[in-house]
C-alpha cells in the first residue's frame, strides 16, 4: 500500500533529515495527524468527499508536512487562498470550472508588458478571483504566489493542478511522462522518491 510506503520514508526522513536531498535547506517536519471525524465535518460543512489518497495521507501521516516545493499545507490552511489580501476562503462546494487547461490569453498577450503596459485593479482582481479556483484545496506553495491545487469537486475531482495565475501563466493539469492527469498520492511519491533515498 502506496500509504504505508510514503509512512516509512517519511519517519525515517524524520530520524535522517540530512538525508534530503534539495537545492535549498528545508525544515523536516510532520505535522499531526487530523481525526476522521474532524475531517467528516468539514466535508459536510462544504459538501464534499475528499479523494481518498488525500484522506488517507491527512488522517494516517500527517495534515500538512515536508514536501514538494514549500511543503504541503494543512487541509485547513488549504481551504483559504493566501495570495490575496484578505485570505479569502475558496468555495468547496461549487465544482472546479475547467477540464483542460485555461487562461486569459487575449488581454494578457495585447498588453506592452516591455512597454510598462500593466493591466487595471479590476481586471487583475476578475483574473486572480477565487472563482477560477472553486471546488479546489491549494495544497502547496511553490513560491512565488504559484501553488498546486488539489480539485476536490468537479470533473477533474482527484488530480493535481497548478496555478500560476501570479505570473499570467493561468490553470493547467498535472500531466505524467504519458501524458495522464496526476493523482495527489502520485504526485507526492515522485517528489519522495526524488528526495529522500533510504
Amino acid at each position: 500500500m502506496q500509504i504505508d510506503y510514503i509512512k516509512k520514508k517519511m519517519l525515517f526522513l524524520l530520524a535522517h533529515p540530512n538525508t534530503l536531498k534539495s537545492i535549498v535547506p528545508k525544515e523536516v517536519f510532520i505535522n499531526p495527524t487530523i481525526s476522521e471525524e474532524e475531517v467528516s465535518e468539514i466535508e459536510k460543512k462544504n459538501n464534499i468527499i475528499l479523494p481518498k489518497d488525500y484522506r488517507e495521507f491527512i488522517t494516517k501521516i500527517g495534515n500538512g508536512c515536508i514536501g514538494p516545493r514549500q511543503g504541503l499545507l494543512s487541509l485547513q490552511e488549504s481551504m483559504f487562498d493566501f495570495k490575496l489580501r484578505d485570505n479569502p476562503a475558496i468555495n468547496l462546494s461549487k465544482p472546479f470550472p475547467y477540464n483542460e487547461k485555461w487562461n486569459e490569453d487575449e488581454w494578457i498577450d495585447a498588453i506592452d508588458w516591455d512597454g510598462g503596459e500593466r493591466p487595471d485593479d479590476e481586471v487583475l482582481e476578475k483574473y486572480m478571483s477565487t472563482n477560477h479556483i472553486t471546488g479546489c484545496l491549494q495544497i502547496c506553495h511553490i513560491g512565488h504566489g504559484a501553488t498546486y491545487l488539489l480539485v476536490v469537486n468537479g470533473e477533474e475531482y482527484g488530480n493535481m493542478w497548478l496555478d500560476g495565475r501570479i505570473d499570467y501563466g493561468g490553470l493547467k493539469p498535472l500531466l505524467n511522462e504519458k501524458g495522464e492527469r496526476v493523482s495527489f498520492i502520485s504526485w507526492f511519491t515522485e517528489w519522495l522518491d526524488e528526495s529522500v533515498v533510504m
